[in-house]
């Protein structure tokens, strides 16, 4: 485990932050646009046309501060910019001149009547009210934004590009080309230049040192193909109804895509088109709806499209679900299918995900207070039955011991008393559960994916990355990686069969652990290094056949796209058997993502359940009732003074705990004739972090109660967070709590409280004494849950 140690150093050495501040140079941006092109030419070459190649050339023709305007101007979101907005750059100099070469050249031009419809929507509703008023319309300037752009778009063309208006806005000639480039060097039409800042201020982590990168697209027909449909994927969002049938008239955008990049971007495409148009009331574009849905692949169209045709054409629907449960390619759609076949031509009462969670699945009775938190609920409670059966176990002992030895006056062996010992020890002293829970949702197979085939995805894969900026690599994006390294992938699986001499422990550990302790850090777009990630794999791999591993890894690296997420909630070991079980709490029902994922695992050879969890009062789910006493309200300059803390388990203060502490600042005069904690009281009182070790073992798996719980909770987060240290526990109010149980009073407070109900409260505004009345009414609250 030293090397896993390593790592989880190395993880608080990486989060530190350093100290120096860092500056960019003062054109910065034409560095990296410098360095953009330069990606370009190298990487891209055949993937540009003449006009990609006339627009680089062109750039270069520029003088140096020609250059900077253009970046400058490019760098602008939109294909407009406003001339004024471009004369402050103190950098450049004379930016008039450089605006006015640009247009010379051809890289800008004034508006024109075809660029109006665009123009109008950058207009703000100062420049809209100076449009308008120049012709002869009645409006309100008060009226709404929406209100004057709907009024100026009934506007001739010529009289808006003719009104002063518009003497400052210029058109950028060059967009195509632009977003051409960047869709090329980031993949997306989302990506700007700003990354390279983000990057070499330190913001953002790129995979700078990759040296497989290269061009994300095979040829340049791929690369249009997919640049087509991401503009028109793009344009959807902004268009209005008019515009939207127009488009869907377009023969062209039912071509087909060439490549794997541009079938994802048109499978959407289509499906959001489809999307669009059926919500239109418009019969025509309905049918085209069903017509876009046809032409995608994409999950969700297939499934609309089905549910679309089965209520106007059942037998037309049938033979498509037939189809797709004949020939299935998609374990979600073929999920889809089934269940909707069976539903709907078999008379089947449930879906296959409610029969599933009905009967596979096992119910648990949880703490109310865990509705927000339920895996934790869930988690804690199998702690808890372990350390009952321990508990259990360690008595049994104990009754031996007076029956068999103290009755019949017999003297017990030496090896009879060190199991007593042991048995109390163990109960009385330590909470450590023989049961051991992890919450890894995806984060598991995520990240023992990701370490596996590393070498694979990053190094070995020809063009693993596009660029730097790219997190996942192109195996993963193209859900190609067993297809093209079959043999390199087969020969990491065998690692989990191959164990050292005389271990327990294979070789695939050792392999992990040697790939994050030189990766650790890397973005990579498959899961997030954790300081813990390799502590739970070990554990993992420790409790499990190495052939479950490696059968559920190999349908990962065939098909990660329908396997990368919908895994269990909780890794379970007990008795060192593992299981995962997938937590639901009451109205939640299983996903189609993870029953897919759980007949993968139960498939590879995993134990995977279901539990179902209930709310009920668990009198055996221990609380600690706490007050704080501090210098002042709940601010970060103020301190706590003195904590008072009580356990409570069903129904019976079991255990207390309290400490004066010393805020290391002076208590205020009304603080002290309030609390009677006074400057000398605390002068020799330990600080908060000598007290925080014994007071975490004594809250250990508790749920954090207090009257006004968000008060005394925040302090201690505010402690916590001074010494670098994170404090979360669920929490509980008993302020809330009386007013649901016990209704009706005028106040609430826990001096009112008290009296009202002839509680005990000697000693007001000392922590013990407040959270000593504090359990009394959580004690009344409990019972009342309990014969709810």
């Amino acid at each position: 485990m030293n090397d896993i140690n390593k790592v989880s150093q190395d993880v608080t050495a990486l989060a530190k932050p350093a100290n120096s501040v860092l500056v960019l140079p003062e054109k910065y941006y034409l560095d990296h646009f410098n360095e953009f092109i330069a990606y370009a030419e190298m990487h891209c070459a055949s993937l540009l046309s003449s006009s990609h190649i006339e627009f680089i050339h062109r750039f270069k023709q520029f003088e140096h501060n020609t250059q900077c305007m253009f970046v400058r101007a490019a760098n602008r979101k939109g294909p407009f910019i406003a001339f004024s907005k471009m004369l402050a750059y103190g950098e450049i100099e004379n930016c008039q001149q450089q605006l006015d070469t640009l247009i010379e050249m051809g890289a800008l031009r004034h508006a024109e009547n075809n660029d109006v419809s665009l123009l109008l929507g950058t207009l703000n509703k100062t420049q809209l009210v100076e449009l308008l008023s120049a012709q002869d319309i009645l409006f309100k300037k008060s009226a709404p934004k929406a209100e004057l752009l709907r009024l100026a778009k009934v506007l001739a063309p010529s009289a808006v590009v003719q009104h002063e208006v518009c003497d400052d806005i210029k058109v950028k000639t060059f967009v195509n080309e632009w977003q051409y480039l960047l869709f090329l060097f980031f993949g997306n039409l989302k990506s700007a230049l700003d990354k390279f800042s983000m990057r070499d201020l330190g913001v953002l982590k790129t995979r700078r040192k990759s040296k497989q990168q290269g061009p994300r697209f095979d040829d340049i027909e791929h690369a249009q193909s997919a640049f087509y449909f991401a503009q028109l994927q793009q344009q959807l969002a902004t268009m209005s109804d008019q515009e939207l049938l127009v488009l869907a008239q377009n023969r062209a955008i039912q071509k087909s895509p060439v490549g794997i990049i541009a079938n994802e971007y048109a499978a959407q495409f289509w499906y959001e088109i489809g999307c669009a148009l059926f919500m239109l009331d418009d019969e025509d574009a309905k049918n085209n709806a069903l017509a876009f849905w046809r032409l995608s692949s994409h999950q969700k169209a297939q499934e609309r499209l089905i549910r679309e045709t089965y209520k106007i054409d059942k037998a037309h629907a049938k033979t498509a679900l037939e189809a797709i449960l004949d020939s299935p390619k998609d374990d979600e759609l073929s999920l889809f299918a089934f269940d909707f076949y069976q539903r709907k031509f078999n008379q089947a009462k449930l879906s296959v995900r409610t029969q599933r969670l009905r009967e596979h699945s096992s119910k648990l009775y949880i703490d109310e207070v865990y509705k927000d938190r339920v895996e934790l609920g869930v988690k804690r409670y199998y702690e808890a039955l372990s350390l009952s059966d321990e508990k259990y176990a360690a008595n049994e002992k104990q009754t031996k011991y007076q029956t068999e030895f103290k009755s019949e006056q017999v003297q017990p062996s030496v090896q009879d008393i060190q199991e007593l010992q042991h048995a109390q020890h163990s109960t009385a002293h330590t909470r450590v559960s023989h049961t051991q829970v992890y919450r890894t949702e995806n984060r598991l197979f995520r990240a023992l994916f990701g370490l596996t085939f590393w070498h694979e995805l990053f190094n070995e894969a020809e063009r693993a990355t596009g660029s730097e900026f790219d997190r996942k690599p192109r195996l993963i994006k193209e859900n190609s990686l067993y297809q093209e390294l079959e043999k390199q992938v087969e020969a990491r699986l065998a690692l989990f069969t191959q164990y050292k001499p005389y271990s327990a422990t294979s070789h695939a550990m050792e392999y992990i652990t040697q790939v994050a302790t030189g990766n650790y850090g890397q973005p990579n777009g498959i899961f997030r290094w954790h300081s813990k990630i390799l502590e739970i794999i070990s554990v993992f791999l420790q409790h499990v056949d190495g052939q479950c591993v490696a059968n559920h890894l190999r349908a990962m690296a065939k098909n990660y796209q329908g396997l990368k997420d919908g895994y269990p909630d909780l890794m379970v070991i007990e008795h060192q058997q593992l299981r995962f079980e997938e937590v639901k709490a009451p109205g939640d029902q299983l996903r189609a993502n993870q029953l897919v994922s759980i007949d993968a695992l139960q498939n590879a050879g995993f134990n995977v359940g279901v539990c179902q969890v209930e709310w009920r009062y668990n009198p055996q789910q221990p609380y600690v009732v706490v007050d704080v006493e501090t210098t002042g309200g709940c601010k970060p300059g103020h301190r706590v003074t003195e904590i008072g803390a009580v356990k409570v388990i069903n129904g019976r203060v079991v255990d207390s705990w309290s400490s004066l502490i010393n805020p290391e600042r002076r208590i205020p005069h009304f603080i002290t004739r309030l609390t009677g904690i006074s400057n000398n009281m605390v002068e020799d009182a330990p600080l908060f972090c000598e007290v925080i070790d014994d007071l975490e073992c004594f809250m250990q798996d508790c749920i954090f109660v207090a009257h006004n719980v968000n008060f005394d909770y925040g302090f201690f987060k505010l402690e916590y967070a001074r010494l670098e240290r994170t404090f979360t526990m669920p929490k509980l109010c008993t302020v809330r709590e009386m007013r649901k149980y016990f209704p009706g009073l005028k106040s609430y407070s826990l001096g009112k409280l008290t009296k009202e109900y002839g509680l005990s409260l000697e000693n007001h505004h000392r922590a013990l004494c407040d959270a000593q009345a504090a359990a009394e009414l959580l004690i009344m609250v409990n019972e009342k849950k309990h014969h709810a």
